[in-house]
C-alpha cells in the first residue's frame, strides 16, 4: 500500500506529503471519518513512505511498496512501527486496554532502528478504555522527537478532549458515489446494476464498497424493507420480539443503517417524487405510494429518533425499548397517513 494505491482523499495526503518534505511533521495526528474509508490505509501508507529504502519523490512523494520495510509495515512487523486495535474484535464492544498502550513505552524509549521516526498507529482510538486514554496521554503531553502518533477514528467525540487538542486533525470525507461506482467497474468484476447498489449502499465507503457481496446486498434490502413497513408493527408483541432478535443478533447498527436509508429515500421522494430512490430501488413503486401519503414533517422526526438511537447504542443505553418506540411511533406514522388519504 502507497499514497498512490489510494482513491481519493487527494487533500489529507497532500498535506501529509508537503509536511514530510518540508520538514514540518507534527508528533501526533488524528485521522477522522467514516468508518472504512481509508484513514488506516493512508496511515500506513504514511508510515511506508517514513521507513522506505527506496522512497520515490515523482511525481509526488511516495513509499516504493516493494522493499522490505514497506512490507513490515503492511504486515506490522517493522521494529520501528507499532499497530495498536482493539482486542478480541468479535466482542460487542472491544476495548484498547491499558496493558495495550504500555506497549508504548517500550517503544518510545529507544530511537529509530531503521528508519526516522518511531511510528504508533492506534486504530479505532475512540475504543480506549479510560486508563489507557490517561496512560496515552501522559505520553502525548511529552513525546520524544522522534515518535510519530496516528490516531483512527469514525467516533473522535469520544476521544478525550485533552487527547484531540494534542493532534493535529485531518478529516477524511467520503467518496462521490459515481467515484466508487466508477471504481468497482473498472477494477472489479461487478456489473452496472450491482456496481450502481453497492456504491449507493456503502455511501462514500470504499472498503464496505469492496467488502459486499451484492446477492447478500439484495437478501438484507428485502428483510429490511420488511422489517421497516411490513405489517408486524401493529403488533406490539411482535414489535418487542423483532426489537429483542435484532439486539441479541448484535444487528442494530445494521438495522439503524438501512432503516435509515429507507426513510431517506421516502423522504426525497415525499421532496420531489420524479427523483429515483438512492437504495431501494427494487420497492420503488411502494415508495412512490408511501410518498404520495406522507409529508416530509411525519418523516423527519423517525430520522432523528434513528440518529438518537444510534448515539444510545453508543452510550450502551436501553437499545431495544429505543428500537420498540420507534416501531410504534412508524406505525402511528403510517396509521395516519392512511387514514388521511384521499377516498
Amino acid at each position: 500500500m502507497a499514497f498512490r494505491d489510494i482513491v481519493g482523499h487527494q487533500r489529507p495526503i497532500k498535506w501529509l506529503q508537503t509536511a514530510v518534505t518540508t520538514n514540518h511533521l507534527g508528533h501526533a495526528y488524528l485521522f477522522h471519518g467514516e468508518p472504512t474509508i481509508g484513514k488506516r490505509l493512508t496511515a500506513i501508507a504514511l508510515a511506508q513512505y517514513l521507513h522506505c529504502e527506496a522512497p520515490q519523490d515523482a511525481p509526488t512523494p511516495d513509499a516504493c511498496g516493494l522493499c522490505r520495510s514497506c512490507h513490515q509495515i503492511a504486515q506490522a512487523t517493522h521494529p520501528d512501527f507499532l499497530l495498536i486495535q482493539p482486542e478480541d474484535e468479535q466482542k460487542h464492544n472491544p476495548k484498547i486496554t491499558i496493558g495495550q498502550i504500555r506497549d508504548i513505552e517500550h517503544l518510545v524509549i529507544y530511537r529509530p532502528l531503521v528508519g526516522s521516526h518511531k511510528v504508533c498507529l492506534i486504530d479505532q482510538a475512540d475504543s480506549m478504555t479510560q486508563e489507557a486514554a490517561n496512560a496515552l496521554l501522559k505520553t502525548l503531553e511529552d513525546p520524544p522527537d522522534h515518535c510519530l502518533f496516528l490516531l483512527i477514528s469514525s467516533r473522535p467525540q469520544h476521544l478525550l478532549t485533552t487527547i484531540r487538542s494534542r493532534c493535529i486533525t485531518l478529516r477524511f470525507s467520503p467518496l462521490p458515489a459515481a467515484g466508487i461506482y466508477e471504481f468497482l467497474r473498472n477494477r472489479t468484476d461487478r456489473d452496472a446494476t450491482d456496481a450502481q447498489l453497492i456504491a449507493a449502499f456503502s455511501e462514500g465507503r470504499l472498503g464496505s464498497a469492496l467488502s459486499c457481496d451484492p446477492t447478500e446486498l439484495k437478501v438484507k434490502l428485502r428483510q429490511y424493507w420488511a422489517l421497516l413497513f411490513g405489517e408486524h408493527t401493529a403488533s406490539a408483541s411482535r414489535v418487542m420480539d423483532m426489537s429483542e432478535g435484532l439486539v441479541k443478533s448484535n444487528q442494530v447498527q445494521e438495522a439503524i443503517h438501512w432503516f435509515w436509508s429507507g426513510l431517506r429515500d421516502l423522504l426525497l421522494l415525499t421532496l420531489d417524487n420524479s427523483l429515483p430512490p438512492t437504495l431501494y430501488k427494487d420497492q420503488e413503486a411502494a415508495l412512490r405510494q408511501l410518498a404520495r401519503q406522507m409529508t416530509p414533517f411525519a418523516i423527519l422526526p423517525l430520522l432523528h429518533e434513528l440518529n438518537q438511537l444510534e448515539r444510545g447504542q453508543q452510550r450502551n443505553l436501553n437499545v431495544q425499548i429505543g428500537l420498540e418506540q420507534f416501531f410504534f411511533h412508524l406505525h402511528d406514522q403510517l396509521e395516519l397517513s392512511h387514514s388521511q388519504e384521499p377516498v
